[in-house]
């Protein structure tokens, strides 16, 4: 099913070439996704081998987003006395937040690696991934012409005091002037 012998499943160096006015708090790698590469599964390295550790990890990634399912590879290369799992999201923007916030997160004094694993999604998966993006592009896409933003903002001051405001406040001066 899954072989960690692939290449975006290992770890990277950190990057040390970049310039100052870049750096973060913290050294990170550089590592960039496209559409295909992300997914829906997560795969968890690093996680200590405990009894029923699901059942505490799992609460940190439900706070992302709620979970599809969770399977634990018994057939992957760990390091001694870990394991990995992965996790299944309903949706890629949950999966994509919980990897930014739990990557290199320390999880009972082992640092856990997470990383998308793309070769676990079906074709109707992938599919819906890429009509999920297709739509966001679309409407970041959509332009907007002048008679639009006119109407808007027709709305706008029509729904607002603003024109009420200026016409008490004018007369409120001519009233001044004919004392």
């Amino acid at each position: 099913m899954i072989s960690l012998s692939s290449s975006h499943h290992v770890k990277s160096p950190l990057c040390l070439t970049r310039p100052p006015y870049r750096n973060g708090r913290k050294l990170r790698s550089i590592k960039v996704y496209t559409v295909a590469q992300e997914s829906k599964y997560l795969l968890v390295q690093n996680i200590p081998s405990i009894d029923a550790v699901h059942e505490q990890l799992l609460p940190y990634f439900s706070q992302y987003g709620k979970i599809d399912s969770y399977t634990k590879l018994d057939d992957c290369q760990n390091e001694p006395f870990t394991q990995t799992f992965v996790i299944k999201f309903i949706e890629i923007s949950q999966a994509r937040r919980a990897k930014g916030k739990l990557d290199d997160w320390n999880f009972m004094g082992t640092n856990l690696h997470i990383s998308y694993a793309p070769e676990c999604e079906t074709i109707e998966d992938l599919r819906e991934k890429l009509n999920e993006r297709r739509t966001i592009v679309d409407n970041k896409n959509r332009v907007v012409t002048t008679n639009e933003i006119r109407s808007k903002m027709r709305n706008l001051v029509q729904k607002s005091n603003l024109i009420s405001l200026v016409i008490q406040q004018d007369l409120k001066k001519k009233k001044r002037l004919q004392i």
